[in-house]
């Protein structure tokens, strides 16, 4: 199941998720068709998971640290951009509860490639080098500052430059 990069996200619910969405086909198509999501592991902190780990560890791992950090709230507060490269990001107000399910993550059972930047909570708007005047723009875009909670982890698997979610892990929300 493991053949193409794996990551480990909590999805955004609408209607959050669809202000990202907006943002995204605005200032990069490419992004939209990914969901609107803060990575936990894959993207900063942690690689994609290791290939050639049994399925069913994995799986057993990932519902049993949803069923510990989760559910928990959100919002978001700023938008960003990595002084090391273009991707502009949205910022969630309160880092902790993510540096926490990411450290589970990192002290777990599971094999993860390893990633030259420390992790970050974000939620990705962009990853293209923008002329300037639309990074402004970007950067003065109204934030989705509507509340939000988070339920799932969720494990996808990104083939030729398209997600496609494997599963669901933790409790679905109303």
């Amino acid at each position: 199941m493991f053949k193409h990069p794996c990551y480990v996200v909590l999805e955004i619910p609408d209607p959050v998720a669809a202000q990202v969405l907006a943002l995204r086909r605005h200032y990069d198509a490419r992004l939209a068709d990914f969901p609107a999501e803060i990575t936990i592991a894959g993207s900063s902190g942690l690689g994609p998971l290791v290939a050639g780990q049994s399925e069913t560890r994995v799986f057993e791992q990932l519902q049993t640290l949803a069923e510990t950090h989760l559910p928990l709230a959100s919002r978001f507060i700023g938008i960003r951009r990595f002084a090391s490269g273009p991707v502009t990001w949205l910022q969630p107000a309160d880092p902790a509860p993510f540096l926490a399910l990411h450290q589970a993550l990192v002290d777990s059972n599971l094999a993860f490639h390893p990633h030259r930047f420390a992790y970050t909570p974000h939620c990705s708007l962009c990853t293209t080098e923008l002329p300037s005047v639309q990074q402004e723009q970007l950067l003065a875009e109204a934030i989705p500052s509507d509340a939000f909670t988070l339920g799932q982890l969720a494990l996808y698997q990104v083939a030729e430059g398209r997600p496609e979610l494997l599963l669901r892990f933790g409790q679905r929300l109303p």
